[in-house]
């Protein structure tokens, strides 16, 4: 049974409904779900910075009709891979950061791939959170769409015909279902989040009623183990901060569904 104790991190002045973070090198790389920027932090100067994504007028605060929806990034040791959520026409990006330039791909004929090889409705596609392992992408379906399809698609690169699709079946909060929110590597497991909101729907918010910390192999091979997180957040971003003696810290972003731009980074402590 694993003990959960979170607490306030850091505040962030700058940054609105942050959708995802990755922590390297004392800094922290966060996006958002309605701006075109790629925020940088870091923490030992508490210095913000600003990387283009898309020249597109407005910037940030962007109306849900015309966001890109960025609502993942990952890093695997080179360089970062940012996602579009996929739920709309105008979501199908995924950029790559390498820290200098950025690469802009329009990643819809996976999606489309993955929708038509898995049975999927475009209503009940929306990706949450992104995993790289080697030749492997996780994608991890929240599943707040009619059907509540919760699954993580595996997407082989070089062998199509090597993926699958693994529907996980996530407990509910306070009676409200959960949908995976992100994802990512610790070793020989993945950690993720998922959040109970009311609606059924990949495209409105709806009432909070908490987030879950689940935890999967990474070969996908055993049941989830999960968690109810402390409070009462939408938790929508999880990183790795360190490894300890007695477990791992994790570093968690939410979105307040809010246009303030203030963002309050917490840490997860996770123990035996």
């Amino acid at each position: 049974m694993l003990k959960l104790i979170l607490e306030a991190f850091i505040s962030i002045s700058g940054i609105a409904a942050a959708s995802g973070i990755v922590y390297h090198n004392d800094e922290l790389h966060i996006i958002s779900d309605n701006s075109n920027y790629l925020y940088n932090y870091k923490l030992s100067q508490q210095s913000l910075s600003k990387t283009v994504l898309l020249e597109a007028e407005p910037m940030e605060n962007i109306n849900k009709a015309n966001k890109m929806d960025l609502e993942s990034i990952t890093f695997d040791g080179y360089r970062y891979y940012l996602y579009g959520s996929g739920s709309t026409e105008k979501r199908n990006n995924r950029f790559i950061w390498d820290g200098k330039k950025v690469l802009q791909e329009d990643y819809r004929k996976i999606y489309m791939h993955l929708m038509q090889k898995f049975g999927i409705s475009k209503a009940d596609f929306n990706i949450e959170g992104v995993v790289h392992m080697d030749d492997r992408i996780l994608f991890f379906n929240r599943g707040n769409g009619p059907k509540g399809i919760n699954a993580i698609l595996e997407y082989n690169s070089k062998a199509e015909g090597k993926s699958r699709c693994i529907p996980v079946d996530l407990p509910k909060i306070n009676g409200i279902s959960t949908g995976f929110s992100d994802a990512t590597h610790v070793g020989d497991d993945i950690y993720f989040i998922a959040t109970a909101e009311d609606a059924k729907s990949t495209y409105l918010d709806g009432e909070i009623a908490g987030s879950l910390l689940g935890k999967i192999s990474a070969d996908l091979s055993s049941g989830p183990e999960v968690f109810q997180i402390p409070g009462n957040h939408k938790f929508e971003g999880i990183t790795l901060k360190e490894k300890t003696e007695t477990g791992l810290i994790f570093l968690l972003c939410e979105d307040t569904d809010t246009e303030e731009a203030e963002l309050t980074v917490y840490s997860l402590k996770v123990t035996n």
